[in-house]
């Protein structure tokens, strides 16, 4: 007989801890994976309640239109909430008449129409959305304009 050297085992140690650390790496990427799409629902989640925010300001602009503002600058720091805000079931949102114009998209050329911004802000505190749309009013008629997605350093 042959005296083993204990070369087989040390060969077997040597592969189950790389073996181990394989799967340490596959666990941490699938962690990292989850998080992300985690993350990503929650933004997608914020996002269909800001939107969802905005139909409830254009909403207000039939029921209670506000009066024209002197200064009409997009609030400052949206997702801080500071200001006036009024709430809506998924959100907040605040409401600025921007003025009269007979040029608008979207609009028979020469019909008067007040324009209206209207800035959305989702409840989620970690993944807020924040949504700002211009909109033209004429009688009972209400026509988005254009709109945007306002961004955290924005």
């Amino acid at each position: 007989m042959k005296r083993q050297r204990g070369v087989v085992l040390l060969l077997a140690l040597v592969l189950s801890l790389l073996l181990g650390l394989l799967t340490a790496s596959a666990l941490r990427d699938a962690l990292v994976e989850t998080r992300m799409a985690g993350y990503l629902r929650d933004g997608l989640l914020a996002f269909e309640e800001a939107e969802a925010t905005l139909q409830a300001g254009a909403d207000e602009l039939l029921r209670a239109p506000p009066g024209k503002c002197q200064m009409c600058l997009p609030p400052p720091h949206p997702h801080d909430l500071t200001g006036q805000w009024q709430r809506s079931s998924s959100g907040y949102f605040q409401v600025q008449h921007l003025g009269m114009s007979t040029r608008v998209a979207y609009m028979p050329e020469g019909q008067p129409v007040a324009l209206y911004r209207v800035t959305a802000v989702s409840q989620q505190a970690q993944a807020r959305q924040v949504l700002e749309a211009v909109y033209a009013v004429a009688g009972d008629t209400i026509q988005r304009i254009t709109w945007r997605q306002r961004l955290r350093g924005d």
